[in-house]
């Protein structure tokens, strides 16, 4: 009978894991609740952007809604739904923030192609390796980082400053 509760006792203590207990103040949520609910809000506002502004064609130079460049569609987005004002082109933006590791990056970071020896492309990443951008054969749309062609042509990623007010529908502001 003492076998047999011993290897009971074992059993239900002596292969479990402690559980961690994270600790926040009441009122307060965890760090990472905070960043995770964030990058969920950017990722919507961004997806409702780019609803908007869906198949608009690329047009060099353009920032209106018969046509759009790649810089154009990253300062309108900023602007529209952050209140920060980009530089207006793709070299000038990659100057702006800080720079992030691809592992590393989260929704609304800036991230830069080279395109051609003088050439930058830039877009807006999104999530799950997806970013939006205004493409001179599409239009704004949704490619991936792991397109061959983007995969070869990826140059960096930026993140402008942490506190950037996330502007709602109802506009409310938040910050992540």
């Amino acid at each position: 009978m003492v076998p047999m509760v011993l290897i009971f006792v074992f059993l239900l203590y002596g292969c479990g894991r402690k559980a961690q207990v994270v600790y926040s103040p009441p009122g307060k949520p965890h760090p990472r609740m905070v960043q995770s609910q964030a990058n969920g809000e950017t990722v919507l506002l961004l997806k409702r952007h780019y609803q908007k502004w869906q198949g608009t064609p690329y047009v060099n130079g353009g920032m209106s809604a018969s046509g759009m460049d790649c810089s154009g569609f990253t300062v309108l987005a900023y602007r529209d739904l952050f209140g920060l004002s980009l530089p207006r082109t793709a070299g000038e933006q990659a100057e702006s923030g800080r720079q992030v590791a691809r592992a590393s990056l989260e929704p609304g970071d800036l991230v830069f192609f080279q395109t051609g020896p003088l050439k930058r492309h830039v877009g807006i990443y999104l999530a799950d390796d997806q970013f939006i951008h205004a493409s001179l054969s599409r239009g704004v749309t949704i490619s991936s980082l792991d397109d061959t062609y983007w995969r070869k042509k990826y140059w960096q990623a930026r993140r402008l400053p942490t506190q950037v007010g996330l502007v709602s529908s109802e506009g409310t502001r938040t910050y992540r």
